[in-house]
Parts: C-alpha cells; structure tokens; sequence
C-alpha cells in the first residue's frame, strides 16, 4: 500500500515537472496554455498531440497547420467577395427602393393636384349646367307669356275686326237717314215716334231725335259722324297694320328666343361634355394617387427589409471575419512556436498527451 502511495507521488511530480516547466519554457508554456482557452487552439493541440502520439513526423503537422490556415484564408477571400457582392447588391436594390419611393411620392404629390384641380372643375361646371338649366326655364317661360299674349292679342284684334265694321255699317245708315231728314219737324210728333220706335231700334230713334235739329245743327251731327266714320276705317286699317307689326315682333321675340336657347343648349351640352371627361380625369387620378400609394407602401417595406437583410449580412460578415482572424493568429501562433520553441511545445504537448 505504502509503495501504491509513492508511485502516486512521483507520477503526479512528473506531470507537475512537465506541465511547469523549469524557466526556459514557461513563455511557452505560458502562449500555448492560452490557446487552450480558444476552442480552435484546444483542437490544435488535442490534433498535434495525437500526431505526436502517433509518431508522425512534424512535417505532416506543419502541413496539417498550413493547410487549416490556408484554408481560412480562402474562406476569408471568399467571405470578402460574397461580402462584396452583397453590398453592391444592397446598393443597387437600395438605390431602387429609393427611386421607387421618390417616383410614387411625386406620383402622389401630382395626383393630389390633379384630384384638386379636377374637383374644382367639376363644381364649377355642375354650378354652369345648374346655371344654364335654370336661364333656359326661364326661356320657355318667357315662349310660353309671349306665346299667351300673341295669342290674347290676337283674338282681341279678331274680335275687333268684326265689331268696328258693324260699327262703320251702322254709322253708314245712321248717314243715310239723317240725310233725308227735314230739320226743325214738329216735336210733339217726333216724341210720339221715338216714343213707338222705343229701345228696339236705336238708329232709328236717333234719326227721329235728330229731325227736331234745325239745320246747322243737323250738318253738324251729320259731319260728326262722318268722321268718326272716317276715323274707325282707319282705325281698321291702323289695326291690321299694328297686328301685322305685333305678328312680326312676335316672331322675331320667338327667334331671338330660339336662338338664345340653342346658344344654351350648345354651351350646356360643352359644359356637360367638359363634365364627363372632368369625372374621367378624376377618377383616374384618384386610381393613380391609390395605385402610388400602395407602391409607396410596397417600395418602403421593401426598403426596410432589404436594410435589415444588409445590416444582417454586415454582422455576419464581420463576426465570420473577426472569428477567422482570430483562428488565423492562433495558427500563425502554433506555427511559430513549432518553429522557434519546438522544445519547449514539444515538452508541453507531451504533457499533454501524458
């Protein structure tokens, strides 16, 4: 038991002998314990222990270090032209979204002033045809006042046309019998015939009144009516004239009416024309400031994204280098203390493997 016990001892005083060395290899020691805390650097060391274990000469070993340490290089080298690539394609897409956006932001910017302009229009035409609507009501009545009175007018100078000539007819036979009259008759006997003629017939009690006339009385009767004769055939032939006049105004009032109306019509039916293509243009610039809209979303999501992806692929990037560099310097590490302290590596490894 007791020679268990010191075989223990001086087992445990070799492996405390070779993992601290004496002086000249404590600055080795010292790196290569280092590495250990490295995951990279223990697998190194656990490889090379193993190749020593083996027997395998140390070229095979600098070989296995340069290979390893190559090999990040290239994977560096690649890293910085996918890392490369990446940028210019962060640039390029960046750069679209940011073309996109400006594009759909005046594209919004133009629309709403178009969607103002054409607003206004067509409220300012809707107020005209309102307007134009309104003066040509007030045509037709006008027509229709025009069109009562001519036909008022008219009935009355018909009406006219066939009284005034009883009327001259009349005055005809009153002339005739004051013509035969003998003036300054008896009176007492042109009272009795008024009396018998009565109410039934007017003339002829006139004709009897009129022979208790003395003589210039009854010519001055007899030039009364005369002109007043004369004055109703002119009055027959003033009114045909004035009805010829009245006809004419009336219709020249009817062509003005008309032709203000169709000028109306002409200048409703524009407006209603500029109406429909006003609408037109409207609802298309509304689809238009819906449509930038959506790309505007569209194009600054994108935009997001593809920052958020780049600045992803920058860490990576970053961390995958600074990783490899450091794996890169653990190598060159290992390599140059196998060059240049291979005794002192050698005893530690040892060490190591014991």
């Amino acid at each position: 038991m007791k020679a268990l016990l010191i075989l223990g001892l001086v087992i445990f005083t070799q492996a405390v002998f070779v993992k601290h060395a004496s002086e000249p290899h404590a600055a080795v020691f010292a790196q290569l314990e280092a590495l250990e805390d490295h995951p990279l650097g223990k697998k190194i060391l656990d490889t090379i222990a193993l190749q020593m274990k083996n027997k395998s000469p140390l070229s095979d070993i600098a070989k296995m270090l340069q290979d390893l340490r190559e090999n990040l290089v290239l994977q560096q080298q690649d890293a910085e032209l996918v890392h490369v690539a990446q940028e210019a394609d962060c640039e390029a897409e960046i750069y679209g979204y940011n073309r996109r956006i400006d594009f759909a932001s005046n594209e919004i910017t133009e629309a709403t002033i178009d969607i103002n302009k054409y607003t206004a229009d067509i409220e300012l035409l809707e107020t005209d045809i309102a307007n134009k609507e309104q003066q040509l009501q007030i045509l037709a009545n006008q027509e229709e006042q025009l069109r009562q009175k001519r036909a008022e007018d008219h009935a009355s100078f018909e009406e006219r046309q066939i009284t005034t000539p009883k009327v001259v007819e009349a005055l005809d036979v009153i002339a005739a019998k004051l013509s035969a009259i003998q003036p300054e008759a008896d009176a007492e006997a042109v009272l009795a015939e008024l009396e018998r003629v009565g109410g039934n017939n007017p003339i002829l009690a006139l004709v009897q009144l009129a022979s208790t006339f003395s003589a210039e009385k009854l010519q001055n009767v007899q030039d009364k009516i005369a002109e007043l004769r004369a004055s109703l055939e002119q009055s027959i032939i003033d009114d045909q004239e004035e009805e010829v006049q009245a006809q004419l105004n009336f219709e020249a009032q009817i062509v003005e009416i008309n032709e203000q109306r169709a000028a109306l019509q002409s200048e409703k039916a524009d407006s209603e024309t500029k109406l429909g293509q006003a609408q037109v243009q409207l609802a298309a610039a509304k689809k238009r400031k819906y449509d930038a809209g959506r790309e505007l979303d569209s194009a600054t999501r994108g935009k997001v994204a593809k920052e958020a992806e780049c600045e992803a692929w920058r860490t990576q990037y970053a961390r995958d280098t600074e990783q490899r560099t450091v794996e890169i310097g653990i190598i060159r590490q290992v390599e140059q203390i196998l060059a240049t302290k291979l005794e002192g590596a050698s005893s530690y490894i040892k060490g190591r493997i014991n």
